[in-house]
């Protein structure tokens, strides 16, 4: 799909790009989408098992799902959307801010060398200490009286630093007013399912605003400009690179007046 970044709206010298990628960006890697059929864990919902009221009542499987899911995702390399995002955020930094906001706790953007990223639900390379509620790099795997380097907590203390359900998203106090301020939104991979990111194409006043599916047949929401289905290697890079085309051309004509 052809988009037509010619008819961008920026009102500030430096227009902002707000990236908000979700599973299926990291799901051509290998690792399994949360909701997806592959998402299931001896044969229960990452709901059942990912949640605050499991944490409490049962944290050694809590613990075992999580150190199976980090132990999958250590051999994952990034693709080629990691890349473009990457490279879309290197190649722009002297003219146009980048927020990228991930659903995901991988750190394959990270690997592939993105200067920034905003981890919504946490990362699997940090612990978190449920006493003292400070955070540190994760040491091996989760198993109960790992102690916490800060307040010497233990037990089951020392959890992932991953927002559980029924726990609150990081960035909240920041991310709407960011929202306000885009002039390109652009939803990479997510299942539309997960709150409040699913509202976050609702806050914004971006006058493009695209969806990147990796599944067809969905239902569309509305509040998108262009709907783009397939796997996000084959369909994010040459978008960015065509609103990397647009917003330098810009930059140079600013630069000439």
């Amino acid at each position: 799909m052809n988009i037509d970044f010619g008819r961008l709206i920026i009102n500030d010298s430096r227009p902002l790009v707000f990236i908000l990628s979700g599973a299926g960006l990291s799901a051509e890697s290998g690792i399994p989408t949360f909701r997806g059929k592959h998402g299931l864990w001896k044969n229960l919902y990452p709901s059942e098992i990912a949640s605050d009221t499991a944490l409490k009542e049962r944290p050694e499987d809590v613990f075992e799902f999580y150190n199976f899911r980090i132990a999958k995702a250590v051999d994952c390399l990034p693709n080629a959307a990691h890349t473009s995002i990457a490279q879309f955020q290197q190649a722009v930094k002297d003219y146009c801010d980048v927020v990228h906001v991930t659903q995901n706790v991988d750190n394959l953007n990270e690997l592939a060398g993105s200067p920034s990223v905003f981890h919504l639900h946490g990362d699997f390379q940090s612990s978190l200490c449920s006493q003292c509620k400070n955070t540190f790099p994760r040491l091996g795997l989760y198993k109960k009286n790992n102690v916490c380097p800060v307040c010497g907590a233990s037990g089951y203390s020392v959890r992932p630093n991953v927002v559980l359900f029924g726990e609150m998203p990081y960035g909240l106090d920041w991310i709407t007013s960011y929202l306000k301020k885009v002039c390109v939104f652009m939803s990479v991979g997510t299942s539309g399912a997960v709150y409040p990111a699913a509202n976050f194409v609702l806050d914004t006043e971006a006058a493009i605003r695209i969806n990147f599916d990796i599944e067809t047949g969905k239902r569309r929401n509305a509040r998108f400009t262009h709907e783009i289905t397939g796997p996000c290697s084959q369909t994010l890079p040459p978008v960015l690179e065509a609103l990397k085309e647009e917003l330098s051309s810009r930059f140079r004509e600013q630069k000439n007046k």
